[in-house]
Formats: C-alpha cells, structure tokens, sequence
C-alpha cells in the first residue's frame, strides 16, 4: 500500500494539471511585471520618438488601432463626411470643395456631382397686383416642380459691397470747359447727393446652381445641358432674363464671395494655368481661413457668421426673404432644395399615419381601462394627424411635391462689433415670421462652403416643406434699371431706393416722348408759352447735348410750330392732336 498521511485524500489526476495550469500563468504573470517594469525604465531614460519615427515604426508593426483599427475608421469617414477627403484640409486651397472648373462653365464638385449655375435677374413682383402675383406665384411653383429627385438645387442671392469711388465714376460726367460747365457740374453734385441716399454701393446678385451626379464629364455634359436649356425656359415663362455663366465668370463669382471688401480685383486667364502651374482655386481663395471659433469665423481680415433658418410658423409670407435682401449688409442667403420622389414621398407619410394611429389606439386603450371617455386624445397627437392628411391629400390630389430645405444666412462684415449688429438684425426678421435664426454651432467651415455657388451643401439640417411652401421664397421684389456710359437720371427706386439711370436709345423701345408744360398747368397757359421753355428742362436749350455733348434731343409743341425743327434734323414727325374720334381723345399721326 502506498504510504498516507492520515485523514489526507489523494488527488486526482484531473486536479493536479490544474494546479500545474494554474502555477505556470502565475508564474507566467510575474514574468510579464519584471519585463513591463524593465521597459519603463529603459523609456524613461531614452529620447522620445519623432513624429516621422514614430510612424515608420507603426508602420514596420502593422500599425496600432488609430491607424487601422475601429476607431481610424470612425475618425476616417468623420473627415470624409466633413471634408470631402480622409483629412482635414491644410490650406485655404483645400478648404475650397470642389476639384475642378471647365471652361464651359461646368464645375466637377467631387468624384460623382457635376453642376452648372445661372445667373437671372428681377422683375416687378413686390409693387404687382394680387392678379399678377398670384400668377408669378403659380409659374414659379411649376418652375420647382421641374427639379425631380436626381437634381440638386441651390438659389443663392448675394449683398455686396463694392468699391463705391468705382461706383461714382460710372455717374461721372467729364468736365469740359464750355457755356455749359455750371449746369454740368449742378447736374453731377445732385446726382452724387442721390447716390448717398439709396443702396447703390451694395450690388444684389442671384443665381441658380443645379447638379448631377454622373460617372464623367462625358455623361454629366448633355444631362446639364438638357437642364440648363428648360432652365432658361422656365425663366422666360416667369418673364425673367437669365443666362448662363461660363468658368471664368463662375470664378469670379467665387473670388467676390471670398473677397467680401471687394477691393482686390479678379485676375485669371486660362493660358496662365499651364505656364505657371497653378489651379484655378489659387486665382480666388483668400489669405486664409479661421475656424477657431465655434459660432464666427474669419476670412482673410473679415469676420463672418452662418445660421440656418429654423421655420417654426405654420404660415409663411413672400416677405421674409425679401426682407433679408433688403438689409443695408452684406448678408447672403442660400437655399439649398433636393426633391423627394413622389412614390416615396407618399409611403412615407402613410407610413406615419399609421404610426399615429397606432398611437391613437393605444391612448384608447388605455382611456377604456381608466375608465374616462376614450374620444378624450392628447393635443398633440390630433394636429400631427391632421397635418399629416392634410400633407397627404395635397401630395395626392394637387400638383405638389417634397423638398429636403436648407435656408442658411450669412453675415460678414470687417469688424466684429458690426457682425454681431448685422446678426441681430437678421434674427430680427427671422422672428418678425415666427422663425428663428440659429447660428451653427462648430459649423462654420461646412456652412460657409455650403454658401459657395459650388451647389454643395455639407449642412445635415434639412426641412420638408411643400412645393407650394418652398416657392413662398419668391426671389423677385424690384427690377433696377441701371444703365452705366450716357444715361440720364429719372428718379429713385420706390422700394430699393436705388437710382434710376438709363440710356432710352439702348432700351428696347428708344423712342421718347416729353409732354409741353407741367400736369397742373392749363392747356392754354401750355399753349401760349414760348417754345424753348417748353421743351427744354430748367428751359435751357440743347439740355442732353449740354450733359454728355453729344445726343438729339426732340420736343413736340403745337401742330406746326415744331415741324420746321425736326425736319431740318431729318427726324420724324409726330403730331398729337386734341382732336380725335378715340376715347382718349387725343390721335397720333406720323408725318
């Protein structure tokens, strides 16, 4: 037998390759603590690692987790989703979010999105009447219901400031030493007294940016240009003048955007890209970007905000964004639309519909358990139902359709005191509407890209809204008429303020017609006066040819007196008459 200790049991065989097991990780662990502790000592005595060596050594290791592990891949597409690359851009070139500008006019935003822009105009629809506005109003709807589901949109309209001595010489008329020199000089001291009282240094620009996404150029060129076409036409049925822009006015459009003073001027050539190697983003971007902030940023020696538009009213009116465009700033407003498709669209809502119903019968439910009448349903639960029929029927029975909306407002200015007046301003409208203007938080290099003409919008903050409800942003108010070279003045805008200088000679119909006497003066007193005081402003003759010295000038007075004149000039003759079988009472004949 084999020798025991009394009341000792044997050990199995099982037990004993466990504490062995047991022993040898013990072991193990106390190997690994004298090794960790050799190794921080041997650290602390030697050189940290260079940013270079560092890397070349995780790259002989297989790298650590940050560079290919869960957490590189996290802050990888985080970079990709904001920047439009892995890293972070390093230069005020890079900031700019777009790859490459054609000649033609076509601009390749990233590997997939190509876009064009067109620039239109204003018309009359402030000072319309309700006729004409409702049916601006309804051709524009139709104008939005074009853009279908694969074509992005971005309307921007731009407050500049441009540099107002520039400004003063397109109203500047020459001095020449002649009879005429007083008269000139009254003319141009009034004209410059008119100008400080409107808003001509600050030039109003809007454009529309459409995009798709195709494989190259080849493919996107024809589909933008199909576009571009019933762009224009859906313009010309508004009445509205539009046409598109090629690659150096888009640039230009982009280096004014980045320049906000307006002081250094625009100069780009497409030979100078192959012989001095530059891109077309060196030719526009600024000095440098600043992004420190969380709620302002800086270009160049400017400061600037972005804000996104929060709707919280139930109704809008067509005064809220001509209200912005009125600010005497430098403000700039985007909205960017994509369309939902309409079969979407509709499952959507039915899809919530039926999640608030479910929701109506569970408070139900629990109405019969509690014992109170179950008619008896929260507030908020009946409006969401009935807005959610209400949206559902004008998909279904109207022509209306969804938009994904992002309203963002931009204020610059050079000093930061002024920002921050300019801000206010802007929110104070926004809430004259039941809005709110809300500054990005840490967002302002995404939302000072997404105000570029560039048709991007990096802003994850969107509002559904209505076909009907999206064309509420009507951008017309006020058509100027501004003409540069020998236009005269006729007064000021009623609603911009603005002068009104033109040239009749290049308008569409450069006939001029000056009636003899004042609207309060008698036809007889009109009659008996003296012909030169009749015709002639401040009764002074040859007034035009006074101004610019050059130019005819033709009045008519009573039939006959003036027919002598103008046939020496070899001018038509018109002749009104009093007497006449129209309902007016008055005929026109041409001699």
């Amino acid at each position: 037998m084999a020798n025991t200790t009394q009341g000792q049991q044997p050990k199995s065989q099982q037990q004993a390759k466990q504490e062995r097991r047991l022993q040898r990780n013990i072991t193990q662990a106390n190997q690994n603590r004298k090794d960790n502790k050799s190794d921080s000592r041997a650290s602390a005595n030697q050189k940290p690692l260079s940013n270079s060596a560092r890397g070349a050594a995780q790259s002989q290791n297989g790298g650590t987790q940050a560079k290919g592990g869960k957490g590189a891949g996290v802050k990888t597409s985080l970079h990709s989703k904001l920047f439009g690359r892995a890293e972070p851009p390093s230069s005020a070139q890079q900031t700019i979010p777009y790859k490459e500008m054609f000649r033609d006019g076509i601009c390749r935003v990233n590997d997939k999105l190509y876009n064009k822009t067109v620039t239109f105009f204003d018309i009359n629809y402030q000072l319309a009447q309700n006729e004409d506005k409702t049916a601006i109003f309804e051709s524009y709807c139709d104008f939005l219901n074009y853009f279908d589901a694969s074509v992005t949109v971005q309307l921007t309209f731009i407050n500049r400031h441009v540099d107002i001595n520039e400004f003063q010489q397109s109203i500047d008329i020459p001095d020449i030493d002649d009879e005429y020199a007083e008269i000139r000089k009254e003319y141009g001291d009034m004209l410059k007294n008119q100008l400080a009282r409107g808003n001509n240094g600050l030039v109003k620009q809007k454009y529309i940016t459409f995009g798709i996404e195709a494989e190259s150029l080849k493919e996107a060129k024809p589909r933008l240009e199909r576009i571009e076409t019933d762009v224009l036409a859906g313009f010309k049925t508004l009445g509205v003048s539009a046409r598109p822009l090629t690659g150096v006015e888009r640039l230009e459009i982009l280096h004014a955007q980045l320049h906000p003073d307006g002081m250094e001027k625009f100069h780009f050539n497409w030979s100078d890209i192959p012989e001095t190697g530059l891109s077309t983003k060196d030719a526009i971007s600024p000095a440098s970007f600043t992004f420190r902030d969380a709620r302002t940023f800086k270009v160049g020696a400017h400061f600037g905000s972005v804000g996104f538009l929060q709707i919280l009213a139930p109704e809008l009116t067509d005064r809220l964004l001509a209200d912005f465009l009125d600010l005497n700033t430098a403000v700039t407003v985007n909205i960017h639309l994509r369309s939902i498709d309409q079969t979407e669209a509709i499952k959507t809502i039915k899809r919530k519909l039926s999640d608030l119903d479910k929701m109506r019968i569970e408070e139900q439910k629990k109405a019969v358990r509690a014992g109170y009448d179950m008619e008896v349903l929260p507030p908020d639960l009946v409006t969401y139902g009935k807005e959610a029929q209400t949206l559902l029927n004008d998909l279904q029975s109207r022509n209306e359709r969804m938009f994904l909306a992002t309203v963002l407002v931009t204020n610059i200015s050079k000093k930061k005191s002024k920002l921050d007046n300019d801000i206010f301003a802007a929110a104070g409208i926004a809430q004259k509407y039941n809005c709110a203007l809300k500054r990005l938080e840490w967002q302002q290099e995404q939302g000072l890209m997404s105000t570029l003409t560039l048709g991007l919008n990096q802003v994850e903050i969107k509002r559904g809204l209505t076909t009907s409800s999206t064309a509420i942003f009507v951008p017309f108010t006020t058509q100027e008429l501004f003409q540069d070279g020998q236009a005269l003045y006729y007064g000021l805008n009623a609603l911009s303020n603005n002068l009104i200088m033109a040239d009749r000679k290049r308008l569409k119909n450069p006939k001029g017609l000056y009636w003899k006497g004042r609207f309060y003066t008698s036809k007889k007193t009109q009659a008996e006066r003296g012909y030169t005081a009749q015709i002639q402003p401040y009764g002074h003759p040859n007034w035009i040819k006074a101004m610019y010295n050059n130019g005819h000038t033709l009045m008519n007075h009573q039939q006959g007196k003036a027919q002598k004149s103008t046939k020496e000039v070899r001018i038509s003759y018109i002749s009104l008459s009093e007497i006449s079988r129209t309902k007016g009472g008055m005929s026109c004949k041409v001699a």
